[in-house]
């Protein structure tokens, strides 16, 4: 049997595959035991339940196991849910981890030639070095071009985070055009370095889900000790002008309710939200309306509060 990708499930398959265990609990009822699950693949996510769960998944099945699934496919409270059969351990030569894990649509080399072209826009000589002070280590550049932007909300894919930086780089450089007081400089590094902490803040091995570092210390701290770390390495680096970049990074959130240190309080600060903002939105907007097809009313977004429309289907030629 052919595998389908979740996305592409509908009622009554029939489903035999290889899936992420992105959420296992072990649940009562009336009859005993049973394993409610969230399996995941490169596609998406579904639903799961185990009626008749066997020792391997009551007591040895965990969160992050790649496993093979056997059941056939049902609604539950008006959204698609496996019934699952049977459920193993998968060997690590049965699935390839690019059909496991969700990717960037842009390549490896495309996000880091966008990268590597907006740091050689820095006429800054202090701030391009503390750029390069990043970009010259090849461990911390492959780390951050293969880290993901979020778990599920946005940007959620591996090489979601350099693609998600250069986006809001990206776009604060096209605000900058209509407003020519703002330091271009600033912008470029806010918008490439404001997350880059998420790098450290999510595993990305076969479900990105948080580390505890990324739990208790967070990827605004975390970024914000790497560049006075690396800043202390650039000779005679400005102190007033590391506060600024460290500011851009610390206030990138906006409000204090949303985790944001300090709130923006120099003009590129704001468009750096707003930016991050933007495409934060139009990201996990996106991931949306590709699950719809591209058109029509989408399920309640619990995160926007509304329901989104994406307008009619495209008409047939005739």
């Amino acid at each position: 049997m052919e595998q389908k990708r979740i996305v592409d499930l509908v009622k009554d398959d029939q489903v035999e595959g290889f899936f992420s265990v992105r959420r296992r609990e072990v649940r009562e009822y009336v009859r005993g035991q049973f394993v409610s699950l969230e399996l995941g693949d490169a596609s998406g996510r579904v639903g799961a339940v185990m009626w008749e769960p066997d020792q391997f998944a009551l007591k040895e099945l965990e969160e992050g196991m790649v496993t093979k699934v056997r059941g056939v496919v049902g609604e539950y409270r008006n959204k698609l849910q496996v019934t699952v059969s049977r459920i193993r351990l998968a060997k690590a030569d049965e699935y390839r981890l690019e059909d496991i894990m969700p990717h960037s649509p842009q390549s490896y080399d495309e996000r880091k030639a966008r990268l590597l072209a907006l740091r050689d826009q820095i006429a800054d000589s202090h701030i391009r070095a503390l750029a390069d002070r990043f970009f010259d280590d090849p461990v911390f550049l492959d780390a951050f071009l293969k880290a993901a932007a979020g778990k599920l909300w946005h940007h959620a894919t591996i090489g979601g985070l350099s693609e998600h930086s250069a986006n809001v780089a990206e776009l604060c450089l096209r605000v900058a055009e209509g407003y020519p007081f703002l330091n271009k400089d600033y912008l470029i590094f806010g918008g490439v370095f404001h997350d880059a902490g998420k790098m450290q803040s999510y595993r990305t091995d076969t479900v990105i889900d948080y580390t505890d570092e990324g739990r208790l210390v967070d990827h605004i701290s975390l970024a914000d000790n790497w560049i006075c770390e690396r800043a202390r390495t650039v000779e005679g680096f400005p102190p007033l002008l590391l506060t600024k970049l460290r500011h851009l990074i610390l206030s990138h959130h906006g409000e204090r309710e949303f985790g944001a240190p300090v709130v923006p309080q120099m003009p590129e600060a704001f468009v750096l939200y707003y930016c991050d903002e933007i495409d934060s939105k139009m990201g996990a907007i996106e991931r949306i309306r590709s699950r719809q097809g591209g058109y029509g009313w989408s399920e309640w977004v619990n995160l926007l509060n509304r329901f989104l429309y994406f307008g009619e289907p495209p008409e047939e030629p005739e």
